[in-house]
């Protein structure tokens, strides 16, 4: 039995050591400047997120995702992107800080929106 428990044990910690590392989603090194989360927007218009990302994230550009689809893409760690026209309702908006092989290196921000 204890042989048995050593061995999960070791293939767990083999198992963390191989695993990409991934960042909690409090890191807050990515961080969606406006619009607010919870947010009314209109309906027929174009919208525009601004969005930081610190250079502790390592990353080299983001990707704005709108409802899980990505809908652009940043190629600055500070700036803005324009999105939309989207549908009435409510929506989630995120901003994922990538490396150049657009593997994520940090927690993506996220808020949602109400769109009317």
């Amino acid at each position: 039995m204890a042989f048995q428990t050593k061995r999960a044990c070791i293939v767990l910690v083999a198992v963390q050591l191989l695993a990409p590392p991934v960042a909690a989603e409090e890191d807050n090194l990515a961080t969606i400047l406006s619009p607010a989360e919870g947010a009314q927007l209109k309906a027929e218009q174009v919208s525009t997120l601004e969005y930081e990302v610190k250079p502790e994230a390592k990353s080299e550009h983001v990707h704005l995702y709108i409802d899980g689809s990505e809908a652009a893409i940043g190629h600055k760690l500070k700036g803005s992107l324009p999105f939309g026209p989207l549908t009435p309702g409510d929506h989630k908006v995120c901003i994922s800080p990538v490396n150049k092989a657009h593997t994520r290196t940090a927690a993506q921000a996220c808020i949602t929106v109400k769109v009317q």
